[in-house]
């Protein structure tokens, strides 16, 4: 008797577990989706402004007149600043003076040479000199032009410390001039970057003092060599500095990101290990199905993965610890089901 109670309760025991096994497990599922791969690489780099130049006078002398103050924004061509010219004002209008009078020798003795009254060397040596009159008249032009300084550009001026009555050498720094409606960012990229920089277009700047600012420039200018002791490559970035908001010598960080190959993309507590690697599991024909992959990258809460995995196939998310392959799966969130 007590061997057949026990052979009854053994066989209801098989019942019970096929029927629990039968039982569809209930997971959650969400579609593959693919994302591009990405090598990323970080530097800081300081702002130079697009023009830039320190003013220095093309002689000395006394000052006469400033004609800017700092953070003015001046023109191309503005008179900034001006030396004593009187000598070179009297030099100029004597250069003048002679010419004047060698044209009008020329002119004379070009008619006199029509009627035979001169010989021709005579009229050649006056022609000669009215040239060498035309020339000084230049040189004088260019002494009193050298007692300007004019702004080669437009831009902003800098702090000066000339004043009216200084008396100032060509060694003299009067003020700096900037041009910053566009600012370069040079940076030190590392050797590994060169490919990486040949490939793409533009950076992404973040300014150190505003960590909420993202700032796209676009590659301008890399130097032809690799620096042999830092192994660096020296790189110029280049954006528009929109109402001025950022000067020449701000630091920023850059951040170089190469897009590569499409992977699938998984939640961690998607991804399982095994004797063979890590797997997923993936809803086929309302079955569990294993599917072998390899980790391509990680990326905060998700991996970027290959293997069997196609776009909009239902990935297991949650549940995975209790499929075996083959096993019947009810997905019982409407998302996937959709």
């Amino acid at each position: 008797m007590c061997k057949v109670t026990r052979l009854v309760a053994i066989v209801a025991t098989m019942l019970i577990t096929s029927a629990v096994q039968a039982k569809p497990s209930q997971v959650i599922a969400e579609p593959i989706q693919f994302e591009s791969s990405s090598e990323q690489i970080q530097a800081v780099g300081n702002a130079e402004a697009i023009q830039s130049v320190i003013l220095y006078p093309a002689t000395g002398d006394k000052v006469t007149a400033v004609h800017f103050s700092p953070g003015d924004h001046v023109e191309a061509g503005t008179l900034l600043l001006e030396l004593d010219s009187r000598r070179q004002k009297a030099a100029l209008k004597e250069a003048q003076i002679r010419l004047a009078d060698a044209q009008r020798t020329v002119e004379r003795l070009t008619d006199s040479q029509k009627r035979g009254a001169v010989p021709i060397n005579e009229l050649d040596k006056a022609v000669t000199e009215r040239d060498l009159a035309k020339v000084a008249v230049v040189q004088a032009e260019n002494e009193l032009e050298d007692r300007r300084v004019i702004a080669p550009f437009s831009g902003v001026m800098g702090l000066t410390d000339v004043e009216v009555g200084d008396r100032i050498t060509t060694q003299t720094a009067i003020a700096s001039i900037d041009n910053f409606d566009k600012l370069y960012v040079q940076f030190a990229a590392p050797e590994s970057a060169y490919s990486m920089l040949k490939e793409i277009d533009n950076v992404l700047l973040t300014p150190w003092n505003d960590n909420d600012t993202r700032i796209s420039a676009d590659i301008a200018q890399m130097d032809s060599r690799i620096d042999p002791t830092a192994r660096t490559l020296r790189v110029k970035a280049i954006f528009d500095n929109q109402n001025a908001r950022f000067l020449p010598g701000m630091s920023f960080r850059v951040s170089l990101t190469l897009l590569g190959q499409e992977f699938a993309v998984i939640p961690e507590a998607a991804l399982l290990w095994g004797a063979t690697g890590p797997y997923v599991w993936k809803e086929e024909n309302g079955k569990a199905k294993r599917v072998d992959v390899k980790i391509q990258q990680r990326l905060p809460g998700k991996l970027l993965v290959s293997g069997e995995l196609a776009a909009r196939e239902l990935l297991v998310v949650e549940g995975v610890q209790r499929l075996r392959p083959g096993h019947e799966i009810a997905i019982t969130n409407a998302l996937a089901r959709e």
